[in-house]
């Protein structure tokens, strides 16, 4: 299943990648790899990760954007610095890492967050990931991948 979404050219999507087990920002990554492969650009928004392991990654790909929340700037603010980046309809793919563990730590809302979602470009393919998700995410996601330790 990982292997066909991977491979899959994915449009106006919701993808979630979520669960205990480590890999989720490694399947993100593989996802950005090859879409700026094709030329396509990328924007990676990391809500917990500081991407420090993959800057060799961002060196050699232009075509992938990243940013990371600032030790001094709120959740709120930079979810919404990163919605508006976005909607500039620059990227054909985003992705929101940790998204769903800022909305478990209520430093995001569920509503924002669906908001966003509901709003966004159909040209754009969204992946969201966190150790849990709520329920309101799954039933509006085209693609669930639960990565689970063991």
């Amino acid at each position: 299943m990982i292997r066909q979404l991977l491979e899959k050219e994915a449009f106006g999507m919701v993808e979630i990648y979520y669960g205990e087990a480590n890999g989720k920002t490694r399947l993100c990554t593989g996802t950005a790899i090859r879409a700026a492969l094709k030329k396509k650009n990328v924007l990676m928004v990391s809500f917990g990760e500081d991407y420090d392991d993959y800057s060799g990654l961002f060196e050699i790909a232009p075509h992938i954007t990243r940013l990371t929340l600032p030790a001094n700037a709120g959740v709120r603010e930079y979810f919404d610095h990163a919605a508006r980046i976005a909607m500039t309809f620059r990227y054909s793919v985003l992705i929101l890492d940790g998204v769903f563990d800022s909305v478990e730590k209520q430093q995001l809302s569920i509503s924002e967050v669906d908001e966003f979602l509901s709003n966004a470009p159909d040209s754009l393919e969204i992946i969201c990931t966190g150790e849990k998700v709520q329920e309101r995410f799954l039933k509006i996601a085209d693609e669930i991948v639960e990565l689970r330790k063991g």
